[in-house]
């Protein structure tokens, strides 16, 4: 089963870019670029949907089903959803965590889906338009890539100042940090200093 188009285009991702964060594969790219829309870092990037016009540029350097375009009104939902999927993914997927965000049971409630078949395949294609399209179509990335095991491998950096959306492709998806280099290191530099610190104290 695919979702929207069931083509994946892997084009430019400045969303996910500005974050130096390994990229998804192109059946997740459009969820982990929607995450990365998120004003965070060091210094703080700005927050890609916190208008109209900045929204629709975001949504022009992906591929979707059929263009999307997004109103001022539009705007709230789309940012509740992402601050669910990131609550989501920084709780680790822990069950318990995720049973208690009611914020991505009022979206299912809002949202529908189709199933067509092309070229012989299941396609999950979002109705609507605005935000339920865009966000219809990222929740049906979602739903496919729990299908192929992929979605665990979609983490938010431990980092507690940056929880930029990275893809861990490690064999053992051990990774927790975005950038090693960036959030790793600074972190690691912390607790060693601290250590040092409780032994000569």
């Amino acid at each position: 089963m695919t979702s929207g188009s069931g083509i994946f285009v892997v084009v430019s991702d400045p969303a996910t870019e500005r974050y130096a964060a390994a990229p998804a594969p192109a059946s997740l790219r459009r969820v982990q670029s929607f995450l990365n829309t998120r004003s965070v870092g060091q210094p703080a990037e700005p927050d890609l949907l916190a208008g109209p016009a900045s929204a629709n540029r975001w949504l022009r350097t992906l591929e979707w089903p059929t263009t999307p375009r997004l109103t001022a009104d539009d705007l709230r939902p789309l940012c509740e959803l992402r601050d669910s999927l990131q609550a989501q993914l920084e709780a680790g997927r822990d069950t318990s965590e995720t049973a208690r965000q009611p914020g991505l049971a009022r979206h299912l409630e809002k949202l529908r889906w189709k199933l067509t078949l092309k070229e012989g395949q299941f396609a999950l294609s979002a109705e609507g338009a605005g935000w339920r399209q865009v966000a219809g179509t990222l929740l049906g990335d979602i739903f496919v890539a729990q299908q192929h095991e992929l979605w665990p491998r979609l983490k938010a950096c431990r980092h507690p100042l940056c929880s930029a959306i990275f893809y861990d492709s490690s064999k053992n998806q051990s990774r927790v940090w975005h950038n090693t280099s960036v959030c790793g290191n600074l972190i690691n530099l912390r607790a060693s200093r601290a250590r040092q610190r409780e032994r000569a104290s």
